[in-house]
């Protein structure tokens, strides 16, 4: 009897060890790309303003990002490059194209600074 309790507690501390390798391993596989999912979260910032001009990306013409300048209450601007990944919501929640914005729409700009140094729109809401 004692030594069938003593093979079961080996086989369950063996087995505990297999289980603890096996969520390090996970937790080694996941931390990266959640850690680079948390230092883009808190690079994130907002910019509400009024769009003063858009600039649609044309490579015929030399222009390989589109942009947007905004001017806020304070009478701050800011332009951001914006690339085909960002996200541009109209006032009914639809997805629209960057062309489809208008000067003096009130929009709320979800920016980050690129490795280059420059703001760059990760999505853009109209709130008028």
């Amino acid at each position: 009897m004692k030594k069938a309790l003593v093979v079961l507690l080996a086989l369950m501390f063996i087995g505990s060890l297999s289980f603890a390798q096996m969520q390090a391993a996970d937790t080694t596989k996941q931390a990266p790309a959640a850690e680079a999912k948390k230092s883009m979260t808190e690079e994130a910032k907002t910019f509400i303003g009024k769009i003063v001009s858009v600039t649609v990306a044309d490579p015929a013409k030399g222009i390989a990002k589109g942009g947007v300048t905004v001017v806020d209450d304070m009478g701050k601007t800011a332009t951001f490059t914006v690339d085909s990944t960002a996200k541009v919501i109209d006032t009914t929640l639809n997805v629209v194209t960057l062309n489809q914005l208008k000067e003096g729409q009130k929009v709320t700009v979800e920016h980050s600074k690129t490795k280059e140094g420059q703001e760059e729109a990760e999505a853009i809401k109209v709130v008028q």
